[in-house]
């Protein structure tokens, strides 16, 4: 899915995700949902933010509404180049900025906050070099 694709959201989780694909779109990045970026050098359109719903863990019920934690893995990845550090710094700011707003990503969403950055850095110029976030999201379904 690039930043030009949107889903019908049918349901709260779907609309909390499109609502982080739609701020990080803004971005002008190009923003995938769900699947690893392995092998796919060639067809990937740099620089990218790849995201990948972990889990939603059931915190509490009352009556139809559900407050759970919303686990979601964010990945910035480039090519490698003398630049890549600093690229990926980058992007990572970016998506902090595009997500912590103060402003709610939408009603279902309460509180974000996010992982350490981890970064893996190809050592060849060339290949895919990621920056790793992990976003975690009370919310309301």
């Amino acid at each position: 899915m690039n930043h030009s694709q949107r889903v019908t959201a049918d349901y709260p989780e779907q609309k909390i995700i499109q609502a982080i694909v739609d701020r990080l779109s803004a971005t002008e990045t190009n923003v995938l949902l769900g699947y690893s970026a392995t092998g796919l050098a060639d067809d990937l359109t740099l620089p990218a933010f790849l995201i990948q719903l972990e889990s939603v863990q059931e915190q509490e019920r009352q009556g139809h509404r559900v407050k759970a934690l919303m686990s979601l893995n964010i990945s910035a990845v480039t090519k490698t180049t003398k630049d890549t550090t600093f690229d990926l710094i980058m992007l990572v700011n970016s998506l902090r900025q595009q997500l912590d707003t103060g402003e709610r990503l939408c009603t279902e969403a309460r509180k974000m906050s996010f992982s350490e950055t981890q970064f893996d850095i190809a050592p060849n110029h060339g290949h895919l070099s990621f920056a790793d976030i992990q976003l975690t999201i009370d919310v309301i379904l």
